[in-house]
């Protein structure tokens, strides 16, 4: 009998070092490093703005963040993965790495792309892009979405040594796209049904490990522009206001690259209009912000478009119809 019950001790306590030496074994349940990302308070304001139209990721946080892992003594991409929120852990096999850390997954679907992420210098992103024929030679303009909010941060020199464990590092992340708005003042908004503007002049691109942009690149953007009506009852009719936000990369800061705002009016015809040079003060807003419009805008009904009203018929006459 006491044979058979040392035996079976045995057996337990192979079967319990074999799960122990699975467990170190396996990547997803063993970490030698953890990581945690943070916001500062000006991008933590700007994010809070997202959240209350997305329901896709926490208040003030994404749904994932993502890593790649560069391996400095072998030159290239050891690792590449992703965990929830701004938190997780990774496990790394003994060396010295070199992080990029990044995320735009704030909304279900994005709109952001990223290429040349084989190398941390080349690692950018950018949105959909279609270039604009007959423009500068040393600039291309072209027509590009609108970024999701970006955020990045490139961390050197992380030794981690065999059977190290816990290693924790916590990394504050760099804004790439930032949010922008302005409130345009306008008569005549009874004679159009829907806005959009365009704004040029910006950059095309992020770079995710550090602060450089394309700048032989401008973007021209468009967004739809919210109409709000007066409804002061002593107000003239068609007075109120034109509200847009958006998010971008940035002013391109090469002084020859005029950031315009060109708005396009629909009420049958397209009505359009160019505000007044706003270059040099948008140039200044290279982190978001808002954007004072000053002039005030008069929106006229297309050019020989008719918009009918009672005060316009003929004095009513009675006919007698036979049937």
């Amino acid at each position: 009998m006491s044979r058979i019950v040392t035996w079976l001790l045995a057996c337990v306590l192979l079967v319990a070092a074999s799960c122990q030496r699975k467990e170190l074994m396996e990547p997803h349940d063993h970490y030698n490093l953890r990581i945690k990302a943070v916001f500062d308070s000006t991008s933590l304001a700007q994010l809070m703005t997202v959240q209350r139209t997305s329901a896709y990721s926490k208040a003030g946080e994404p749904a994932t963040t993502k890593y790649i892992f560069y391996d400095k003594m072998k030159k290239k991409v050891a690792y590449v993965g992703e965990f929830d929120g701004l938190e997780g852990g990774v496990y790394l096999a003994e060396g010295l790495y070199d992080l990029l850390l990044y995320t735009t997954d704030f909304f279900e679907y994005d709109a952001n792309f990223f290429r040349g992420m084989e190398d941390p210098q080349t690692a950018e992103t950018h949105t959909r892009q279609t270039p604009i024929e007959g423009t500068r030679a040393d600039v291309q303009e072209m027509y590009m979405v609108e970024p999701d909010p970006t955020f990045s941060v490139f961390h050197e020199d992380i030794v981690v040594y065999h059977g190290e464990e816990d290693k924790r590092i916590e990394l504050e992340f760099v804004q790439k796209s930032f949010k922008y708005y302005l409130t345009i003042r306008a008569t005549g908004l009874h004679n159009i049904h829907s806005a959009k503007m365009n704004i040029s002049g910006m950059y095309t691109t992020a770079y995710l490990a550090h602060e450089d942009h394309r700048m032989n690149e401008a973007g021209i953007q468009s967004l739809d522009m919210e109409i709000r009506r007066s409804t002061d009852p002593n107000s003239e009719v068609g007075r109120g206001e034109l509200y847009g936000e958006f998010w971008s990369f940035g002013p391109n800061l090469r002084e020859d690259i005029l950031n315009s705002i060109t708005l396009y009016f629909v009420n049958g015809d397209v009505i359009v209009k160019q505000l007044k040079d706003l270059t040099g003060q948008i140039k200044l807003l290279t982190r978001g912000g808002e954007i004072i419009v000053e002039e005030e805008l008069e929106i006229k009904g297309p050019s020989g478009g008719f918009d009918p009203g009672v005060g316009d018929w003929d004095e009513s006459t009675d006919v007698d119809l036979v049937l």
